[in-house]
């Protein structure tokens, strides 16, 4: 059989092309080598729990996931909108003082930066809420680091507070991101909540590809050969189209076409599981003092009760980056650095699973954020998509994939 077109990745990006080709009533297949959709957006349940893989969140702002996903069927629950700081042995509440002025004496007693370090950051959200993202997309591009100390922002706000923040959303804990991604990011979390949905990170591309036609996703395939009309699986089928889209992350697409992408911020998410929650009810706790191995702890289960069995809490603790060579030294060192800020009950804390993830996000520093701007067309007819063709968010994902399908509807009505 021949299709119209063929889709290789099941993640976001795969899912958004094909559900655009699905409204256009273009025939097409969707291919993954994995046994489910949804690329690195995947849970698991495991003794009752559900463990994202990987701390992930959604943010509510994202134009494009407005457009594509029904948040009312993702029942979808609210992170506290502000952070717990870890600075001086102690947690300190920093709240956004729009939607929670109740908190905004605690947030201006708060040793993160000075009084005029807030009123800047106040300042900031204003000027971002009043700037179109195409504005953002387009502005200038240079590290975050050097954005904040643009804005005057001081070394103690910005090692403090942004540097554990932004550090998590984009894997990078030296700020080199792009100051466009920092805009356009900082704009969301302003403009939106911060949330998880009730059944875990994969209820979102789940959520895409049942809309998708019976028969039009094959999975448990791999696909070991690409060609700008067809495909080869490791099997020896061939599989004819009139376009075929690679629309996996970078290093995948690279062992298939030779496609530029940017290298990868790894990191790695360990959950635990107790009886007792820590005292951070739904909040984000970041570690501000730039010290240990863990730079952002939450409770899913304080979010949204689904993610622990009735009376028990899930505990999830991001370290950044690949700086230990043995799995041991870095669970001791976490232990330890969490036994520092909860006392002797981390004692009681079981270890339920760690998920080590290379390919978390996409490098995203200045010389590496204008590569959407490089063709989608190989030479061999190829499309590619993925959120490292455009940015590396969830809806950055989702547009990529509509852009491909664009182009691939195109080349279609030119046939």
């Amino acid at each position: 059989m021949k299709y119209d077109v063929i889709i290789v990745g099941a993640g976001l990006a795969g899912l958004s092309c094909a559900r655009a080709l699905h409204r256009s009533n273009t025939p097409f297949l969707l291919v993954d080598q994995s046994d489910s959709v949804g690329g690195r957006l995947r849970t698991d349940y495991i003794n009752g729990y559900l463990l994202d893989r990987g701390f992930q969140v959604l943010f509510t702002a994202y134009p494009d996931t407005k457009q594509e996903l029904d948040y009312e069927s993702l029942n979808l629950h609210e992170f506290y909108p502000g952070s717990l700081v870890r600075i001086n042995n102690k947690f300190h509440k920093v709240a956004d003082p729009w939607r929670k002025p109740i908190n905004l004496l605690n947030t201006l007693r708060a040793p993160i930066g000075s009084l005029q370090d807030k009123l800047k950051v106040g300042l900031l959200r204003r000027a971002l809420k009043s700037k179109s993202l195409n504005d953002i997309f387009n502005g200038e591009d240079i590290q975050s680091r050097q954005y904040l100390k643009n804005l005057g922002f001081s070394e103690q706000i910005i090692q403090t507070f942004f540097r554990p923040l932004l550090g998590g959303v984009f894997g990078d804990s030296e700020l080199v991101t792009s100051s466009i991604m920092f805009e356009f990011i900082f704009s969301m979390m302003s403009a939106g909540e911060t949330t998880l949905p009730e059944q875990g990170i994969q209820a979102i591309p789940s959520q895409m590809g049942q809309s998708l036609p019976h028969k039009s996703t094959l999975l448990n395939t791999h696909v070991k050969r690409v060609t700008g009309t067809a495909i080869e699986t490791s099997s020896g089928d061939h599989i004819n189209a009139d376009t075929v889209i690679v629309a996996t992350d970078g290093p995948s697409a690279e062992t298939l076409i030779e496609v530029p992408y940017p290298s990868y911020k790894g990191s790695t998410c360990i959950y635990f599981c107790a009886d007792k929650s820590p005292g951070i009810k739904d909040y984000l706790a970041l570690n501000g003092t730039g010290y240990g191995p863990i730079n952002s702890l939450c409770v899913p289960s304080n979010v949204s009760m689904s993610y622990a069995p009735n009376g028990k809490s899930l505990i999830s603790i991001t370290v950044l980056g690949n700086k230990y060579d043995n799995d041991l030294d870095m669970m001791s060192d976490v232990v330890t650095q969490a036994r520092d800020w909860f006392g002797n009950e981390v004692d009681d804390w079981e270890h339920l699973n760690s998920y080590v993830i290379p390919h978390v996000l996409p490098d995203q520093s200045p010389k590496f954020s204008r590569i959407k701007d490089q063709t989608v067309y190989l030479e061999n007819g190829v499309l590619v998509c993925g959120d490292y063709r455009e940015n590396g968010s969830i809806n950055g994902a989702i547009v990529s994939g509509k852009v491909a399908a664009n182009l691939a509807l195109a080349k279609l009505a030119s046939i």
